[in-house]
């Protein structure tokens, strides 16, 4: 072989071994590249999960906990529960409606009227009715 085609050839090599640590160096380059993307990228999406569900699951978790813990009218009047407050009507205790002092709750199978008139008021009007405000006694 003459010295040309031997130069040439060694050069050939020689640019291939370079290409080729070349090459070996920016797959590392790259691998590094992509590991510290996706580590960045989890991290960011992590991030963004919890910055929009954490308050929507707290939300969701106080809602909860309100509708199975917190019920306005079991808790403003415990005895709600197991008596249900019977309101006067037109026909029903018609003296009684309005007035601060009915109770209205079943006592076994009782209904107490009030602490004055247990029973409600033998008439249409009551002596000791008494109601919040001006404008309820003109409704009695």
């Amino acid at each position: 072989m003459e010295d040309w085609q031997k130069d040439f050839t060694e050069w050939i090599e020689n640019v291939a071994v370079s290409v080729e640590g070349f090459m070996d160096e920016m797959g590392q380059s790259v691998e590094t590249a992509a590991e510290d993307l996706q580590n960045d990228l989890t991290r960011e999406f992590e991030q963004f999960l919890d910055d929009v569900f954490t308050p929507i699951i707290d939300i969701s978790i106080e809602e909860n906990y309100q509708s199975y813990y917190y019920y306005p009218e079991y808790n403003d009047d415990p005895d709600f529960i197991l008596s249900p407050k019977i309101e006067p009507t037109h026909n029903v205790h018609p003296a009684c409606r309005g007035c601060i002092h009915y109770h209205g709750r079943l006592h076994g199978k009782q209904l107490l009227v009030c602490g004055m008139h247990p029973y409600g008021s033998s008439g249409d009007s009551c002596p000791d009715w008494e109601g919040t405000s001006r404008s309820q006694t003109s409704e009695v």
